[in-house]
């Protein structure tokens, strides 16, 4: 094993309480049986059954494993004849020790039940305040292991919760926090609207729009180090639906500043507007493809809403969706081939999964009034809002077609979700 000095310092506070309550809905059928046992513990125990029950929810939210618990410590000595006929395929041991007051040796092993050989293991140590970080990088390691592809637990969110506080005033909230809605962070708060966050590709900043100076603009918040908000410039007309392209240097958005509704890239430092549809129709809600050549965005040119997709570097603009007469608010998974999309069936709008290239239109969801779709940094599953009980959640379906998991604020609604990339 290699052992590893790790530093991972957050930049929330330990005790800090969650503010969505997370709500496990499905599992596979065929989902992966994995065992997380719980940890040896020289030291503080919490600490130890904090990492096996953290691991455990990572892996039951993905939707692709059944991750439970031993009834008793695991350790090297694995009984392997036992976990085949419970029907294990896996098993995760671990051993934690306190080696000062906030500092903490981690040892963890992945074990293949059928084969018996280790699939993956790690020595390392970690500040206490890194605990949860360092299990959610572990939980994407492990994942990887086991499935030859990233996980996505080691990322965050960002989303907008609103509350009514009396005599028709809300409050709105632009949070963060991790995949598994812990370490919530308020990095903004306001009297007026907060729509549309984005995460920039590298973590470090959200842009979204804001109602604040009583019209619609754009701002970038920085939520890891002083410094002051950025608004783009005023550009006549309306400002909404940013999305960052790939290389962190600019933003698409749409304007209105010529009297309709149209796209445009902005670039940060040199401040250059760029048009990038000009249409009489309404384009708006574009995003970009991982590579930065294609956007996908919304428009009524056809006499329906549609999503449509450019070709930055020819110009060619290709319709994407054809199935019913209403489909909007695409963005494309990471490898490009797929889109998620707020999709209309009669009365009710829906979550839906287009194939780009057969123009299959795959309906995911079951409810009256999706929106907001957002993929997970490793495409397995899609992020979007709903309403419950006349009350906006969010909710997770993987690509397997399974509604994974649910997010409800514990005081008003909650919005506008957004799924960061991966950490650098």
């Amino acid at each position: 094993m290699i052992r590893f000095i790790v530093a991972f310092l957050t930049f929330y506070s330990a005790t800090a309480f969650a503010i969505l309550e997370v709500t496990i809905l499905k599992k596979a059928e065929n989902a992966f049986p994995i065992v997380i046992s719980p940890f040896l513990v020289k030291g503080d125990a919490k600490q130890g059954e904090l990492i096996a029950n953290i691991m455990r929810d990572n892996f039951n939210r993905s939707g692709e494993f059944s991750a439970s618990s031993a009834d008793y410590i695991i350790t090297s000595q694995v009984d392997f004849d036992k976990w085949q006929a419970k029907k294990a395929e896996a098993i995760v041991i671990g051993k934690l020790e306190q080696v000062s007051k906030k500092i903490f040796n981690v040892e963890i092993e992945l074990l293949d039940v059928y084969s018996r050989k280790t699939l993956y293991a790690k020595k390392f140590a970690v500040h206490n305040s890194g605990i949860r970080r360092i299990t959610h990088y572990l939980s994407d390691q492990i994942y990887f292991a086991l499935l030859g592809e990233k996980g996505s637990f080691d990322t965050r969110l960002a989303y907008v919760t609103v509350a009514n506080k009396g005599q028709g005033k809300r409050e709105y909230r632009l949070e963060i926090s991790d995949s598994d809605a812990q370490n919530p962070q308020t990095i903004l708060r306001a009297a007026s609207p907060i729509l549309s966050p984005a995460w920039s590709p590298d973590q470090n900043k959200i842009a979204y729009v804001s109602f604040k100076n009583g019209q619609s603009e754009v701002f970038i918040q920085y939520p890891f180090v002083r410094r002051k908000t950025q608004k783009l410039p005023y550009f006549d007309g309306i400002a909404s639906a940013p999305a960052w392209h790939p290389n962190g240097e600019s933003i698409v958005l749409t304007l209105s500043k010529d009297g309709n509704k149209d796209i445009y890239s902005y670039h940060l430092k040199d401040e250059k507007l760029t048009r990038l549809t000009s249409d009489v129709s309404i384009d708006t809600e574009a995003s970009y493809s991982a590579d930065g050549e294609r956007i996908a965005f919304t428009s009524n040119r056809s006499g329906q809403v549609q999503v449509y997709i450019k070709h930055l570097k020819t110009g060619k603009i290709n319709r994407a969706t054809f199935a019913g007469s209403y489909n909007a608010k695409a963005v494309f998974s990471p490898d490009g081939k797929s889109l998620a999309l707020v999709h209309r069936v009669d009365k009710d709008y829906r979550i839906a999964l287009l194939d780009i290239a057969t123009k299959d239109l795959m309906v995911m969801t079951q409810n009256k009034l999706d929106e907001s779709p957002f993929f997970s940094p490793n495409g397995s599953m899609i992020i979007f809002a709903t309403n419950k009980d006349d009350s906006g959640v969010l909710s997770v379906v993987s690509i397997l077609g399974q509604e994974t998991f649910e997010l409800v604020s514990k005081a008003g609604e909650v919005r506008e979700p957004n799924w960061s990339h991966y950490s650098k």
